[in-house]
């Protein structure tokens, strides 16, 4: 009895002390004042989303225009190759009813004013006409017609003899200005006169004294001040018998440097020519390789005038 009565009389001694830990009170914390933080976040907030929607922009147009400088290049890349069809033949059936369906078109222009023609016949015209007796209806073929934009060979002749005929033009400018001048019996080709037996597609390149075709300029992809332009290339023979003309009384031709090329493409054995004007700025050697080369295919020199080689037929 003794021991417990201790017992319980040390217990709630024992106890108190914690007791009063247990009791002791805390003065609660003051809260934090987050309004000047709050006032910040939101000051900052706009700024960020401008900064992020501007640096999505900036991105995104970068990359665009990365992108289209890119195409840009590959476009000039393109524009400065040639494409050869070589497995095409120049009397391929399905090329000739290409040419005649989609490239030949009347050489006139009834949409705008016709330009004024000139009138007095010249001396090349002239002196083919002597070649030919004066003949009336004949047949031509004028590659680079109106390539100055107001002159041609064959003009007179359509006009005042009734002969009819194909233009040839690759320049898109001059071949409007060809169209103009309403030549109603003729025929027009926006194209150029393949140097091969088989069509081309090739970069034309203006410069100061004309055209040059098949002739790649060594800075043409970088330089933007060049003007190009694609344009198609046909053989002659091709071209003729889109026109369904095999005899043929007067060949015009000026093609820039490729007329030897383009005298060889022909099959004379199935096109006969009476007489050749070449239009020549070469060597003399060049001039006698074309001589040469035609006496062979029994076309034989006749005249020269000027620039321009004349070439006959003298077997007829």
């Amino acid at each position: 009895m003794m021991t417990i009565s201790g017992q319980c009389q040390n217990g709630p001694a024992s106890h108190h002390p914690q007791n009063n830990a247990t009791e002791t009170h805390h003065t609660p914390a003051k809260p934090l004042n987050l309004e000047p933080i709050t006032g910040v976040t939101k000051k900052l907030l706009p700024l960020a989303a401008f900064f992020m929607a501007f640096t999505t922009v900036m991105t995104v147009l970068i990359i665009y225009m990365e992108n289209t400088a890119m195409r840009h290049y590959q476009f000039r890349v393109n524009m400065s190759q040639d494409y050869e069809l070589l497995e095409v033949a120049q009397d391929n059936p399905q090329l000739v009813t290409y040419i005649r369906e989609v490239h030949l078109a009347p050489a006139i222009e009834p949409h705008h004013k016709p330009l004024e023609s000139e009138n007095a016949i010249s001396k090349d015209t002239a002196y083919v006409l002597k070649l030919l007796k004066n003949k009336r209806d004949g047949i031509f073929v004028e590659a680079g017609a109106y390539s100055d934009g107001k002159t041609s060979k064959t003009e007179w002749l359509e006009e005042k003899l009734n002969w009819r005929g194909l233009l040839i033009q690759p320049d898109p400018r001059h071949y409007f200005s060809l169209r103009r001048h309403n030549r109603v019996r003729s025929q027009a080709v926006h194209a150029c006169l393949s140097p091969m037996s088989y069509p081309k597609e090739v970069t034309l390149h203006q410069e100061g004294d004309g055209v040059k075709i098949n002739s790649v300029h060594a800075n043409s992809i970088d330089d933007p001040e060049w003007f190009n332009t694609r344009v198609k290339c046909f053989p002659l023979f091709s071209l003729l018998l889109a026109m369904n003309v095999t005899n043929i009384d007067y060949l015009s031709l000026e093609t820039g440097g490729t007329e030897l090329q383009v005298l060889e493409t022909i099959p004379y054995e199935r096109v006969k020519i009476e007489i050749i004007g070449v239009h020549l700025v070469t060597s003399e050697a060049e001039k006698d390789t074309i001589k040469k080369f035609l006496a062979m295919k029994k076309i034989h020199f006749h005249g020269e005038h000027q620039q321009l080689l004349h070439l006959y037929d003298e077997s007829r």
